[in-house]
Parts: structure tokens; sequence; C-alpha cells
């Protein structure tokens, strides 16, 4: 018996026996830290997941360990480059929710989209031909985001009877019917331009958990096999979208780092970044539209910076951190006071730190009164890469409300 054999009412009644497999997932642990995964290095890779099924991340505490981990691993592992995967999740998005989630996490801003609401929907019985348009729709306006490039893939959907049900009857069916939209979206996939990619079920040492790190690892490397040929030809140096000082200001506003005081775990970070790269300044700063501010500090440091003398800012329009062997020799940096004046800085290395809808909004950065060569500058820059991007997470997980 499948899907569309069922008589009405025998169908509505397997739609709600299958609420037992969403309620058993309601009840896992799943991620509750910043919405990211990231492996650090250069020329990063941008990657974003929307949707629910495995994007969600049941079974597991940590972003890290669930999919944004284990792609943003497996992409590093098979390209050479950073990786930082965003994810937009919700529990029991389908198709039609899909589409909303997707345009607000601006598609555009990443080099590939991973878009997974086969599972959620095979729970719901739709038919296979009026979901496959509303697929094609939302690849569509994906892909015309992102200028027609083709990375973006759709996950289909993994199978259900790993999952813990003990109604082993509608789990049957609602699997056999996401075999039957697997094959629609996999026909929509090749003829739109996208990829498909299928989620086996994980390994036999998974089939007890189905929802763990090894699973996560698992899909990820098909996710990897299949978008690593289009981001492996992507260009060495890719400039980030411009943006403007409005919208650093809101975005700084919706984060109201003005209330913001001395935060020990920030402060542990540059202190790091300060001790490892023997400079005499670090700093966290946040870039407004006038000004410059540490919001963590080590180091004789101003209180602000104009924003037209600002290095950071110079930071945040590149496309993978800064460095400024010697800003005597720097037609940008030779005429500030900052280096002509008492603080005589002759040395900076920055690397951008965001909001989390992508806005640019500072940098964790060193400052020295000795110039360094090129080589040491690039050693720092993978320092501080890797604290900026921990850094950021910090920023992310403070909730105003419950200071």
């Amino acid at each position: 018996m499948n899907a569309e054999s069922l008589r009405p009412g025998l169908r509505l009644a397997t739609r709600a026996r299958l609420l037992q497999v969403v309620n058993i997932r309601t009840r896992l642990v799943r991620p509750s830290d910043a919405p990211q995964g990231f492996v650090a290095g250069r020329r990063n890779i941008r990657v974003l997941l929307v949707g629910s099924g495995p994007v969600v991340g049941w079974g597991v505490g940590s972003h890290d360990l669930a999919l944004p981990g284990a792609v943003a691993r497996a992409l590093a592992s098979s390209t050479g480059r950073g990786a930082v995967v965003d994810v937009v999740a919700h529990p029991s998005a389908g198709v039609r929710r899909l589409r909303s989630l997707v345009r607000a996490a601006t598609p555009e801003r990443y080099d590939a989209v991973v878009l997974s609401a086969a599972l959620a929907d095979s729970l719901r019985l739709p038919d296979p031909g009026r979901w496959g348009e509303r697929m094609r729709a939302v690849l569509r306006e994906v892909l015309a985001a992102r200028g027609g490039a083709a990375a973006v893939a759709w996950l289909g959907a993994q199978p259900i009877l790993a999952s813990a049900t003990d109604d082993v009857g509608p789990a049957r069916i609602a699997e056999e019917h996401g075999e039957r939209l697997n094959r629609v979206a996999e026909r929509v996939c090749r003829e739109e331009g996208a990829h498909f990619v299928a989620l086996a079920a994980p390994p036999h040492a998974e089939s007890a958990r189905p929802h763990g790190p090894a699973a996560y690892l698992f899909w990820a490397r098909s996710i990897a096999d299949a978008l690593t040929p289009v981001l492996g030809s992507l260009p060495a140096e890719q400039p980030p979208s411009p943006q403007s000082a409005a919208e650093r200001v809101e975005a700084i506003d919706r984060l109201r780092l003005a209330e913001r005081g001395r935060d020990a775990r920030l402060d542990g970070l540059v202190g790091t970044a300060q001790r490892t790269l023997g400079t005499e300044i670090a700093m966290f700063t946040i870039l407004d539209d006038e000004k410059e501010w540490p919001i963590s500090a080590v180091g004789t440091t101003p209180r602000e910076i104009p924003i037209e003398q600002s290095a950071c800012l110079h930071t945040i329009a590149s496309s993978d951190g800064m460095v400024v062997t010697d800003a005597v020799d720097d037609e940008r940096f030779a005429a500030s006071p900052l280096v002509t004046g008492p603080a005589g800085l002759r040395y900076y290395a920055g690397y951008p730190v965001e909001a989390p809808d992508g806005t640019r909004i500072g940098a964790l950065c060193v400052f020295s009164r000795t110039p360094r060569d090129a080589e040491t500058g690039e050693f720092d820059l993978d320092v501080l890469r890797e604290l900026a991007l921990l850094a950021q997470r910090e920023l992310w997980r403070w909730q105003p409300d419950a200071v």
C-alpha cells in the first residue's frame, strides 16, 4: 500500500500517526549555539544550509557536531580552503516554507546553497507532481539570486524507518513516499541545473542511533562530493559584497552592542591574539558610520578612532583579512596620527567579524610599533582568522535581555 492508494480518511489517519515521528524528534537534543560551523583557512568558501531534516541537527548539542561543522570539514578537506557554513533551520519546514527561509537568508552572499525539505514533506504525503513544481520554483529563485551559478544542492529524504518509532506501517508509507519525492527532485534538479544529493541511511554503526555525529559526517561527505567540483573552480580571491555604513549601523543596533559591557570570553580571545602574535596592542573593534571603537582590547588603545583613520574599515572591505607590514610605506595610513603621532604604530593585521546576517561590522586586529615582513604577516593572519571566527560566535551568543 502506498500514499496514493489510501482512502482520504485513512490518509488523514496515516498522517496523524506519522506525527509520532515528529513528536519523537522534538524530544531530541538539537544545537543551541551560534548557527554556524567553520574550518578556519584562507580564501573561505561560504555555504548556506536551509530547511529541515538533517539541517536541524537532531541528536547533537552543537553545530560543530551537526551538519554545518561536518560540511565545513568535508569541504575544507576537499578544496584545501577554509569553509564557513551558516544554517537557517526550521524543524518542520517543507517546500512551502522553504522559499521564505531562503529569501530571509540572502542566498546571493554565498558560494553554495544547500536546501532540505523532502523529509518533512514526505511525512505530509503531498501529491508528487504539485510538490515538484513548488520545488522547481524554489530552485529557480535561488539560482536567479546567485546569478545562475550551479552550486545549489537539494538534499533527498533520508530513510525514515531508521527513526525511532514503533508504528512501522505509516513510517513505511512515508518512506516510500519520500522515495517518490526523491525521484521527482532528482529530475527537477537535472532540468534546472542544480545538484541532487541522495542521503542514504548512515553506516550500520549508526543504525541504532540515526541522529549523531557519525551520521552527519557521512551525509556531509555526499554533499561535499557534489559541491567540490564547482567550488574548487571559484576564483582564489573574491571581494565581499559591497555594504554601506547604514547597513553596519543597523546590524550593530540589532545586536545592541551599545549596551554590552566587558565580556571575559572576548577578552580572553583578544588576549590570546596579543600574546600569540607578540604585539603591543590587540583589539576587537566595531565600526559604525562615524567611528571605530573597541569592545575588547589589550594594550594602550584609544577609546575610539575616527572612521576616516580606521584600518579596520579597509579590513572589512577585503576578501580575506588585511596585513599592513609597514604603515609608513602605505599611502592609506602614512599620514595617520596613529602612525605619525605618539602611538607610532607601524604594523597592522586584521580579520573581519560579521553580524548574523553577514554584515561586516568590525574586526579582530593587532598593532605593533615595529614593522614585520610579509611572511610573518601571513602567519599572523592565519591566527587572527581562527580567533576572529571564535570571537564572532561569542558576539552572537550574547543575549542582552539576560544580562
